[in-house]
C-alpha cells in the first residue's frame, strides 16, 4: 500500500488562501483610500479655485476703488474749473458791461437833457441831471428802460432850478433838475433772472 503525504499540499493551499485574503484586504484598503482621496483632492481643487476667485475679486475691488477715487478727483477738478470759468466769464462781462451801459446811456439821453452826475454802487445807479421840461425827463426814462442794461428805472426827485442869467439878459431859461435811480445789468439781460442764469451757465 502506498501512502501519500498531503500535508505540504494543504499547507500550500492555506498559504495561497492567506495570500488571497491579504491581497483582498490590500485591495479593499486601496479602494477605501481611493474613495476618500478623490473627494479630498476634488474639494481641495475647488477650494483653490474659490480662493483664486476671491483674490481676483479683491484685486478688482481695489482697482474699482482706485478708479472711483480718480473719478471723484476728476469731478472735483471739473467743478473747480467750471467755477474758474464762471469767474472769468463774469469778469469778462463786467469788463465790457460798462462800455455798453455808457453807450445805452448816451443813446437814451434826449437832445435837451444833460447828465451832471452818474454813480454806481453795487449795481444801483444814481443819475443826476437837468432837462428842459418834464416831458424830456419822461422820454429819457422810457428810453433808458428800453435798454437791456438798465431795469427798474425810477424817478426819485424832480425840482425846478433858478433861472440861469446871462450877460445882457434880465432872466435866463429855467431847467428841471432830476434824480433817477436804476439797477444795472452788466450781462445785458434786462434784469431777467432766467436769462441771467442762462448767460452765466448756472
Amino acid at each position: 500500500m502506498i501512502r501519500i503525504n498531503l500535508l505540504p499540499l494543504k499547507e500550500a493551499q492555506r498559504a495561497i488562501g492567506r495570500r488571497q485574503q491579504m491581497a483582498l484586504a490590500l485591495l479593499a484598503f486601496l479602494v477605501v483610500a481611493l474613495v476618500m482621496l478623490v473627494p479630498y483632492l476634488w474639494q481641495s481643487r475647488r477650494i483653490s479655485r474659490l480662493d483664486q476667485g476671491i483674490a481676483d475679486l479683491r484685486a478688482a475691488l481695489v482697482k474699482l476703488d482706485e478708479q472711483t477715487h480718480e473719478i471723484k478727483d476728476l469731478e472735483r477738478k471739473r467743478a473747480d474749473l467750471q467755477a474758474k470759468l464762471k469767474v472769468i466769464d463774469d469778469l469778462q462781462q463786467k469788463r465790457v458791461g460798462p462800455s455798453h451801459i455808457l453807450d445805452d446811456l448816451s443813446t437814451a439821453a434826449p437832445e435837451k437833457l444833460w447828465l451832471v452826475e452818474f454813480k454806481d454802487v453795487n449795481g444801483l445807479a444814481t443819475l443826476t441831471g437837468m432837462a428842459l421840461d418834464n416831458q424830456t425827463i419822461a422820454t429819457f426814462m422810457r428810453q433808458l428802460q428800453g435798454s437791456k442794461y438798465f431795469y427798474e428805472v425810477d424817478l426819485v426827485e424832480t425840482s425846478q432850478t433858478e433861472p440861469v442869467r446871462s450877460a445882457g439878459a434880465a432872466s435866463g431859461p429855467v431847467f428841471k433838475k432830476f434824480i433817477i435811480k436804476a439797477h444795472l445789468d452788466y450781462l445785458g439781460t434786462g434784469g431777467n433772472p432766467a436769462a441771467r442764469g442762462a448767460a452765466t451757465g448756472t
